[in-house]
Order: structure tokens, then sequence, then C-alpha cells
């Protein structure tokens, strides 16, 4: 077995079962969110299989089947995983079971809450239901600003030397992250910069392009 494989291994064998209480009050759809946060956090790639060990380690009241409480329900994650995909309904992360899955903003920003209230879990009386509204979501001036603070574009600007490890952390993804989500991410980009009108953003997005087209194909 691989290095990195026994490593995503004892990640996952290694999560910790939260206590029930802390999360009946959640949905579903919550708590799917919030373990893809965690496993991003780990670099643990987002695919299926590591998805559904991940919430039945984490979660197992609210992720085991009916008649057999010691095995994850995959069709029930299944279910939540097209819900947070479906960019009408929530629009939380992108991929498919296939290839894996990828965090919005909008996901990334929900999770974090969740996280939060988690880690300080309120009486269910008091608890109120967590809202991150869609219009929260990034505009094309926000990402124009975020990627001209990027170190990747820092070094394009001063004609310096851009890595893999720059390219990957300016769109806040991993070497094993599907690259059709890479790929589709970074079109995300140049439309908010052709949006935006920035000529310079949208030459440094197709220079990234070109420059990395091996880790794109």
């Amino acid at each position: 077995m691989k290095s990195n494989e026994m490593n995503t291994k004892k990640i996952l064998t290694g999560l910790k079962q939260l206590p029930a209480v802390n999360y009946d009050g959640f949905d579903l759809d919550r708590l799917v969110v919030y373990t893809l946060l965690i496993l991003e956090e780990n670099k643990v790639p987002l695919y299926f299989d590591f998805i559904a060990v991940g919430l039945f380690r984490l979660f197992p009241h609210k992720f085991s089947m009916a008649n057999f409480r010691q095995y994850p329900d995959t069709n029930r994650i299944n279910k939540a995983l097209r819900r947070l995909t479906d960019q009408k309904r929530k629009n939380w992360a992108t991929g498919n079971l296939e290839n894996g899955f990828y965090l919005t903003d909008l996901g990334r920003e929900m999770a974090k809450q969740v996280s939060n209230s988690l880690k300080n879990p309120l009486p269910k009386k008091d608890r109120k239901p967590i809202v991150v509204s869609k219009s929260r979501g990034k505009s094309p001036s926000d990402d124009i600003q975020e990627i001209r603070v990027s170190e990747a574009f820092k070094k394009w600007f001063a004609s310096e030397e851009v890595n893999n490890h720059e390219f990957f952390a300016f769109l806040k993804a991993a070497p094993y992250t599907p690259k059709q989500l890479l790929i589709e991410h970074l079109k995300r980009l140049k439309v908010s910069a052709t949006t935006a009108k920035d000529k310079e953003v949208l030459e440094f997005l197709s220079w990234l392009e070109k420059k990395f087209s091996n880790l794109l194909s």
C-alpha cells in the first residue's frame, strides 16, 4: 500500500465519533458539508468512499443503516451529496461520484459555521438554524481582489517562477483534486475577470492554464 493511501486510512480510522446530542439537531446536508471540510483540512481526497467512512466515523447515529447499525448507509450519503452539488438547491459543492467532490466558497462558509456550532453546542431549545444566503457567495470583484493578493499572481506580476504548489494553493486545491474541478474553478474565475473587465487578471488566468496544462489534462 502506498504511503499516502496508508496515511488516508490512518486519518479516516482516527476520526472520533461526536456525541449524538451535539449533532442530533443538524440535518444531513450540514453534517456532510462539515465532513467535507474536515477531510479537506486533513488532505484526504473527497472521493465517495472516503466521505462515507468519514461520515460514519463522525456521525454514526445519522449515517448508519437502519437495520445494520454497524454499516454506513451509502444511499443516504449519495442523496445528500446530490443535494449539495445541486446549484439551484444548495451549491455547497461541485463534482460527482465518479471523479470526487470539491467544496464551493458557499459550502466552505457553511461548513465553518457548522463546525463552530458542533464545538460549542447549545441546548436544543436555544439552537437557531444555520443559514448562509446564496447572495453571500463571492462576486466578480471579490474574486478579482482575492486573485490579486494571491502569491501566484504576485509572482507572475513580478515575472518570478510559479511552482506547482503555488498553483494548487491559488485554486485552494491539492494534487489529488480531480482535474475537471480545477478546470471548472479556473473557468469560473475567468468569467469573473471578464465580467469585471480586468484584462490583466484574465491574462494571468490564461497564463496559468497554459503553464500548468499538464496538471489540467
